[in-house]
């Protein structure tokens, strides 16, 4: 009896002591919950990218980031290179392959709607080496720009005076600009609304007054000259055949840079599932009227042999906007257009700090760049990346000292091939995306936007690109022209050697379409519902005409 107490006992003992590790780890097993819970709240509590950009905002932005000094300023140097129906012809093919870009970037998006999209989906959907290419191609293009804006400030500002110096005003507009980004998202958002608002209302007052102009019905001259078709004959609608229509691309380009703005900001939009398919679906109404009507016009009234258009020859340059106002005997106009393309510089390198920011940003969030670029203030500002913009735009803008005056062309070159690598990595990532999607099963049908007639959106855009970029710089081999082939080709062979040291240094491989994450960071999509977008209804007039302002503004 003893023995068997004894034995109950020990039985007795043992149980309370594990009954007490249990209970131990059960209260270690709390505390470690509540300590990652305590992170989490922590980590939730430091500052992010607030989506503080309304549906107004973003509509916009995907108009002003475009329409920049590109069109209103180098507009000029395309018609000087290719004529005017090759400038026409430059600006439809780029715009044509802006419109699959744009398209297939949305879908992806819409999806995940993160700040910095593209270098997220690159490295997620193709390869990680080629998306940390991407990204840093992306950022320097827009630090670039932002230089090639302070250069065209001067020569803005010299249409008035010639008395301050070219460095004290493209200082003051970039302490302008940075502080415009200092105040957040929403901030740079409503000064790009009332930018592009004044763009737009320009473009189309220029568009109507050009083609009055143009039938005789105002102008200069008394009676008043009919032009139409009249410099398409003398000197001619080529200036120099299809080769001058292959180096009017990169400028096209360059003045095209920006559509895939709606990217960047889906990470800041307050809903992102309507706001960035509204803001793309008038993408190809928009080139055609802003873009292609603006050209067309250019072509009717200023010959390509004019000696105020910009080409690297010439030191001094005059916005074609402004040669057509004092055709159409508007002088006084003349000085208001002056003032919108300041408004449109300066826009154009508000989006550019904001771009580079955001970029910059996300590849510090991906582990791909400094954690201090990656730190975000309390009003939503990544301001180490903001900093660092800006004194990459200001160094750029200083090599402007350099004797010589093709510089600027060489920057928006720069820019403007950068813009190619981008375009083509998009539609890269956007058809392994498809594949992903349809691999793991998933349907596009509730999608809030689809890319349409995929896969050819993705496939020509990605060797219209890759050709385009080659083929650009041809006519600066023979002869030899320094400025031309580093303009052209520089920014290529800069992507070519990163890629391969990132390739050698982090040994990655292109990631099998069976272990592409499409999961981390998606949106509910499934909810969205397209009974819930606003239906326009009525008369047929009054639709069309509610569509047009839709489609405007």
């Amino acid at each position: 009896m003893d023995s068997e107490k004894r034995q109950v006992d020990q039985i007795s003992n043992y149980s309370a002591k594990e009954e007490t590790k249990i209970e131990n780890l059960a209260d270690e097993h709390d505390h470690e919950i509540r300590s990652a819970s305590s992170l989490e709240s922590q980590e939730s509590e430091k500052p992010v990218l607030k989506r503080s950009l309304k549906a107004r905002h973003l509509a916009m932005i995907s108009l002003g980031g475009v329409i920049g000094q590109g069109l209103f300023l180098s507009a000029g140097g395309n018609l000087n290179r290719a004529g005017p129906a090759g400038a026409l012809i430059a600006y439809a093919i780029i715009g044509f392959i802006v419109f699959w870009v744009t398209f297939s970037l949305g879908e992806m998006a819409t999806y995940i709607p993160v700040s910095g999209s593209f270098t997220v989906f690159c490295r997620r959907f193709v390869d990680k080496s080629f998306g940390t290419t991407i990204g840093y191609n992306y950022f320097m293009c827009w630090s670039i720009i932002v230089a090639a804006e302070l250069v065209a400030l001067p020569l803005v500002m010299s249409f008035w005076t010639d008395v301050v110096p070219d460095w004290a005003w493209s200082g003051i507009f970039l302490v302008i600009i940075y502080i415009l980004n200092m105040f957040g998202a929403r901030s740079y958002g409503e000064a790009e609304y009332w930018f592009s608002a004044i763009k737009i209302i320009a473009v189309l007052v220029f568009i109507i007054v050009g083609c009055i102009t143009s039938g005789g019905l105002i102008g200069q001259d008394n009676p008043h000259e009919v032009y139409g078709f009249k410099y398409w004959s003398n000197p001619g609608a080529f200036s120099n055949g299809a080769l001058g229509v292959v180096n009017a691309f990169v400028l096209a380009s360059f003045s095209m840079q920006g559509t895939e703005i709606v990217g960047i900001t889906a990470g800041e939009c307050e809903n992102p599932l309507k706001q960035v398919p509204r803001a793309i679906k008038n993408v190809f109404w928009r080139i055609i009227i802003f873009y292609l009507g603006s050209v067309f016009v250019m072509g009717m009234l200023i010959p390509y042999d004019d000696p105020r258009n910009l080409n690297a020859g010439s030191g001094v340059t005059v916005s074609p906007f402004t040669i057509v106002f004092e055709k159409a005997g508007l002088s006084s106009v003349a000085h208001i257009m002056n003032a919108v393309i300041l408004i449109t510089v300066l826009s154009c390198a508000n989006s550019g700090m904001y771009v580079s920011s955001r970029m910059l940003c996300a590849l510090s969030k991906e582990g791909l760049a400094h954690p201090k670029f990656g730190y975000i203030n309390k009003r939503g500002v990544p301001v180490w990346s903001l900093t660092l913009t800006g004194i990459i735009g200001l160094v750029t803008f200083a090599t402007s000292f350099i004797p010589g005056k093709a510089l600027f062309v060489v920057l928006t070159d720069l820019s403007g091939v950068a813009g190619f690598v981008t375009w083509a990595g998009i539609c890269l990532a956007h058809y392994r995306f498809r594949k992903a999607l349809k691999y793991h099963g998933r349907s596009v049908a509730q999608l809030p936007i689809k890319a349409p007639f995929h896969p050819f959106g993705d496939i020509f855009g990605m060797v219209a690109c890759v050709v385009i970029s080659l083929m650009a710089g041809y006519s600066y081999f023979v002869p030899a022209d320094p400025v031309g082939l580093i303009g052209n080709y520089g920014g290529l062979v800069v992507v070519v050697i990163l890629f391969v040291v990132l390739k050698l240094y982090t040994k990655s491989k292109l990631i099998p379409i069976a272990e592409i994450d499409i999961d981390s960071g998606r949106a509910e999509y499934e909810t969205f519902n397209k009974d819930e977008e606003e239906v326009i209804q009525g008369p047929w007039w009054k639709r069309a005409l509610k569509q047009i302002v839709h489609i405007v503004t």
